[in-house]
């Protein structure tokens, strides 16, 4: 009758809206059945007198019937296709056709090799996985885009190519690498992320002498620039990386923005004394040691560190001021004992509180020498 084609009209189109709803909130899956009976009651047309409860029991069971087919269709059609994609991984190029990307592929030693050799691991998980992030995070947005191998190449990708690198030493572009020493606790994209897509990369990382002399700056590694370096003089090293930087014609005002661990890789220990008075970078002991040296030698401090430098670490005015000990009471109240305790110990207060002559006499005995 028209009535019931109404109803499974109705029925359908409730159906569809709550798969959608349910889609969107995945955690709330299992409140479907709660969901379909309140929007039935508040969605109800208004022509009918009857209530949710008032339904036929074959009527209700209908509507339920529909809606877990609806569903049943929506996760076949899921199925089908997480399978298409897995199965004919279709190219990245539709989406991935900026001029610049392409251009910078197109001049990559990888320009022939397929997107998903690198991105998609083998194995049927892998390309279903694959499927899932390319359907619902890159096409419908409806979840993240993945992580892995598809926003990040693994080395057992890199490695089923390149083994052989692991077991000689490669030389290129003037350099000497060891690949089964050099790339220990490493990963190949940390020095070859733009093998594959040129400058165009948001994550652009390239051989770092730094990265080198995390080790070669050790006495347990030779330090011999000839090892690893050949016909490249020591002012042609110094034009590329961020050496190109601290080591330009501006270095006096960026050499500190390095990792100054590995000067004395190349500069002897005095070095840096001759400028800023005492040795870089400072030692272990230096936090807890230097409020001598900043009472003693202060201008050394301004060489690198602005005023501020103390200020946002001590929370006050460093040096304490002349007129600071008389008036310290109230930055106490103000700020609390924490921002003392930075620098002072409890007996640099009791010292002096608690052994000093008030009216009514002191509350401890006075120390010998005070």
């Amino acid at each position: 009758s028209p009535a019931r084609l109404s109803a499974r009209g109705f029925a359908l189109t409730l159906a569809i809206h709550t798969l959608v709803a349910a889609a969107r909130s995945a955690p709330h899956f299992r409140q479907l059945h709660g969901m379909i009976h309140a929007s039935l009651a508040s969605s109800w047309p208004p022509h009918s007198t009857q209530g949710v409860g008032d339904l036929q029991p074959n009527y209700a069971s209908r509507v339920i019937r529909i809606v877990v087919w609806s569903f049943a269709g929506l996760v076949v059609l899921c199925v089908l296709l997480l399978s298409a994609t897995a199965a004919t991984l279709p190219g990245c190029t539709k989406c991935h056709q900026s001029p610049g990307f392409a251009e910078q592929t197109a001049k990559g030693a990888h320009s022939e090799v397929a997107c998903v050799r690198c991105h998609v691991q083998p194995g049927a998980v892998a390309r279903l996985e694959y499927a899932y992030h390319m359907i619902f995070g890159m096409r419908l947005r409806l979840a993240p885009t993945g992580t892995g191998p598809i926003s990040g190449i693994p080395d057992r990708t890199c490695l089923s190519c390149h083994e052989a690198v692991m077991k000689r030493i490669v030389k290129l572009n003037g350099l000497s690498i060891q690949h089964s020493t050099c790339s220990e606790g490493r990963m190949c994209t940390e020095c070859h992320s733009e093998t594959a897509h040129g400058s165009a990369v948001k994550w652009p990382k390239t051989v770092q002498m730094n990265q080198c002399l995390s080790c070669h700056s050790t006495s347990q590694v030779r330090t011999n620039c000839s090892i690893c370096h050949e016909k490249r003089s020591p002012d042609q090293r110094l034009r590329s990386g961020e050496w190109a930087v601290t080591h330009g014609s501006n270095w006096k005002q960026t050499h500190g923005m390095g990792t100054l661990s590995t000067c004395a890789s190349c500069h002897p220990s005095d070095y840096c004394v001759r400028c800023h008075g005492i040795p870089l970078p400072h030692n272990a002991d230096f936090i807890r040691m230097h409020p001598l040296q900043a009472q003693t030698n202060r201008q050394d401090c301004a060489v690198c560190h602005k005023q501020t430098f103390c200020d946002n670490c001590h929370k006050t005015e460093m040096p304490h001021p002349q007129a600071f000990t008389p008036s310290h009471p109230a930055v106490v109240r103000q700020r609390g004992q924490a921002v003392c305790r930075r620098c002072h110990l409890e007996s640099d207060c009791t010292d002096c509180h608690l052994r000093h002559v008030h009216p009514g006499g002191a509350t401890l005995p006075p120390r010998t020498g005070l």
